[in-house]
């Protein structure tokens, strides 16, 4: 549970921290994104655009972890995230005020539990509206 988790902490580390260096050892060569971020390939570089689109986006972004369920190569997380919308994103123009929104991601991992293969996620973008 330990490595899995510390694969699933670097995996959102990186949209608190900007910094997506360690993504590559954290997800294989082939992983996809499920459903790819707009505009953005379902790739690993299409998915550090995507982060980087996030950060842009909002200021004071925070992303927390609620909680992890691991079920053998299978992870959900359940995240909330928070900050100041002050460009468009989603096509939702921004309010300029602190936001609150969560999202559910289901990650695959491979048989050692050392990459993610897949990730399909699912953002409750609501609260910005």
């Amino acid at each position: 549970m330990d490595k899995t988790y510390n694969i699933i902490k670097t995996f959102y580390q990186s949209f608190n921290t900007g910094n997506t260096d360690k993504l590559h050892l954290i997800l294989s060569n082939d992983w996809v994104n499920h459903p790819n971020d707009p505009g953005q390939s379902a790739n690993i570089d299409g998915f550090k655009a995507g982060i980087n689109e996030f950060r842009d986006a909002f200021d004071s972004f925070e992303l927390k972890i609620i909680k992890v369920i691991v079920d053998n190569n299978d992870v959900a997380v359940h995240i909330q995230m928070s900050g100041i919308q002050v460009k468009e994103f989603a096509g939702i123009s921004p309010k300029n005020e602190f936001v609150i929104f969560y999202g559910f991601d289901r990650h695959l991992l491979n048989d050692s539990h050392m990459k993610i293969l897949k990730t399909w996620h699912f953002e409750d973008f609501s609260n910005l509206l």
